[in-house]
């Protein structure tokens, strides 16, 4: 009888998700023909490229928030992980101030810097038992700290002759950014590892209901610290490639992103009480704010109003996952 009605409720939250995720698209497709109207230089191959950049750094960071979520969590520091992986990524590069440091020890190193913040969220929040947005934001304070302070209070410019910049500059066929095979190539791996792994479905299971998981023999804690990696590991995989792309690791990238990110999930599909998410959603939902904010940067509209609108949408993203999950229950007591 669980057994029937978990099956039943998994196929309940699916279709949900899945007739979000159409009006999504069918918003898209009006957001696109608005902008085009109001903008002449909406439909132009630089402002494509432009918002395949945008898009996918939210996307890859939107995959992490998803993880997180499933897991039943959040991560509020995610914003300054993609930052601070970034500024520590560059100042390898930089070496002796010379642009001289190795390029794949800087992305060991930017892609390492995820991983520590990642385990020192998730033992907090495993371990000690600390609610997940007090730990996070704790960790967002320090990294924001961090990084004025390891690269001297300012960004961290590289020179335009290093090769850092290709492994998110070029472009195949000289048009569509590498940063979309990325996207593509990171989502089939954590597609895979999701669905078809032991520890992917473990996510799944602790989200759904921590209890039930636990009698069943997992280890919540050690499965909460993985989650808390692989959310901070993709983050700081944003950070990397969008410290490539501005050639520099400043303190202003990223700023904010655990926002984008977490509409993105929401608005694609994944539950805010965890047990459910979908990473096509996800990309469906950073398509949606990348567009948002793209057209608002050509009509010229003051940034600050972009900040207002993520808050908005994000209390609205909450609120339509809440009606989602109250249908879903009601149709269990059909």
């Amino acid at each position: 009888m669980v057994a029937e009605k978990a099956k039943k409720k998994k196929v309940v939250n699916r279709g949900s998700a899945k007739s979000q995720q159409i009006t999504m698209i069918c918003v898209i497709i009006g957001i696109c023909i608005l902008w085009s109207i109001l903008s002449p230089y909406f439909l132009t191959v630089d402002n494509f490229v432009t918002v395949i950049h945008m898009m996918c750094v939210t996307t890859i960071a939107g995959y992490g928030m998803t993880v997180c979520l499933i897991n039943g969590g959040v991560d509020l520091s995610l914003g300054y992980t993609i930052c601070f992986s970034g500024i520590t990524a560059a100042m390898v590069i930089r070496g002796d101030g010379s642009n001289d440091g190795s390029i794949p020890l800087a992305i060991l190193v930017g892609l390492m810097t995820g991983v520590v913040v990642g385990t020192i969220n998730g033992i907090v929040v495993a371990k000690f038992g600390l609610p997940p947005y007090l730990s996070t934001l704790a960790m967002q304070m320090v990294l924001k700290g961090l990084a004025f302070l390891l690269p001297g209070l300012g960004p961290v410019y590289l020179s335009q002759a290093t090769d850092f910049r290709f492994i998110a500059q070029t472009r195949i066929g000289g048009v569509l950014p590498i940063t979309f095979i990325y996207v593509i190539v990171i989502g089939l791996i954590m597609w895979f590892f999701l669905r078809k792994t032991v520890l992917g479905r473990r996510f799944f299971a602790i989200g759904s209901n921590g209890e039930a998981a636990r009698l069943s023999g997992v280890n919540l804690a050690n499965t909460r610290i993985c989650a808390y990696i692989v959310t901070s590991l993709l983050a700081s995989v944003a950070g990397v490639l969008q410290a490539a792309r501005v050639n520099a690791g400043t303190q202003q990238t990223g700023v904010g992103m655990e926002g984008d990110a977490t509409v993105a999930a929401v608005i694609g599909g994944t539950s805010m009480a965890g047990g459910h998410g979908t990473l096509f959603g996800c990309i469906i939902g950073a398509l949606f704010m990348t567009l948002l904010k793209n057209g608002m940067n050509l009509l010229n509209i003051n940034a600050n109003w972009q900040f207002v609108l993520i808050g908005v949408f994000l209390v609205i993203s909450v609120v339509v996952d809440k009606i989602r999950r109250d249908a879903a229950m009601n149709k269990l007591t059909e």
